[in-house]
């Protein structure tokens, strides 16, 4: 099995292009962690040796509000660029995931999903009017340039998707993978080590018995959090913590946003995860167990 690419000459195998997409995921999965840890190498590496597995499932799980309208609309898309070649038996099934996924999208990110379709469609509007101008051309230069153009056709919604997921990856590179959880401890923990605000790299421990974390990795005994502003890697005994209430950050993770289906019922969207900060005022009011 390959697939051609511009030349018919230039083939990659389906067994290589599975090597490179594998390559590219596990550089992405670093990418990440890197990230979460605000590009330090030492708080990579304690993530990394921390959770290893959570962060492949945990990456695509905060992307699925993008995941979902793309599957959706990328299947159909295909679908209708390449019915030439499909066969009537599998139309059901094209729809069947085109119908679920755009159903179980939240809407507002669904309708991001189709202003790069409709962006996609302008775009080969343009190609196919430059192809039906270059193809009378006689000149050789002109003549290539029309048969690269058609290696593209039909791909430009590829191309803008890739763009804008690229995009939000970037644009919450810093975003953990886990869900927020407020935390109100028996003492203090150490939540930094120096003052993050004036850049001069010396001592200065903080503690705090409130705060918003993310946990990591947790035993029987031990809990391995992620302080959410300072991004320092704490262990904490199982016996310290009182409370630990799931929250939603607003400063990291994405704005929840009602499905499709949703929508179409009428109904309301109300996150079961309140505001981090509503919760950290709730937890001040509290004393913990001693």
């Amino acid at each position: 099995m390959s697939l051609e690419w511009a030349r018919p000459e230039a083939k990659i195998t389906a067994r290589e292009l599975l090597a490179v997409g594998s390559g590219l995921l596990l550089l992405l999965f670093l990418i990440k962690i890197y990230g979460v840890g605000r590009y330090s190498l030492t708080t990579t590496t304690a993530l990394l040796a921390a959770t290893p597995v959570q962060v492949a499932l945990g990456t695509v799980t905060i992307y699925a509000y993008f995941v979902l309208p793309a599957i959706a609309l990328g299947t159909l898309w295909f679908g209708i660029r390449y019915r030439a070649r499909l066969q009537p038996a599998l139309w059901p099934l094209i729809l069947i995931i085109s119908t679920v996924t755009a159903l179980a999208s939240p809407y507002k990110y669904l309708l991001y999903g189709l202003a790069v379709v409709l962006a996609a469609l302008c775009v080969e509007f343009a190609l196919a009017r430059l192809r039906r101008r270059w193809s009378s051309s006689a000149d050789e230069r002109l003549s290539r340039r029309h048969h690269t153009l058609a290696s593209w056709q039909g791909l430009s919604v590829v191309y803008l998707g890739a763009a804008a997921l690229a995009f939000q990856f970037m644009h919450s590179l810093d975003a953990p993978w886990v869900s927020a959880q407020a935390f109100l401890l028996n003492g203090s923990a150490v939540t930094t080590t120096q003052n993050l605000q004036d850049g001069v790299n010396r001592l200065e421990v903080g503690t705090e018995s409130r705060f918003v974390g993310y946990p990591i990795a947790e035993t029987d005994e031990w809990l391995t959090v992620l302080h959410a502003d300072t991004r320092y890697v704490m262990r904490i005994p199982q016996s310290a913590v009182d409370t630990r209430l799931t929250c939603h950050n607003e400063d990291d993770q994405l704005a929840g946003d009602q499905p499709l289906l949703e929508y179409l019922r009428g109904n309301t969207y109300s996150s079961p995860n309140l505001d981090c900060r509503e919760v950290l005022r709730y937890l001040a009011g509290r004393a913990p167990r001693n």
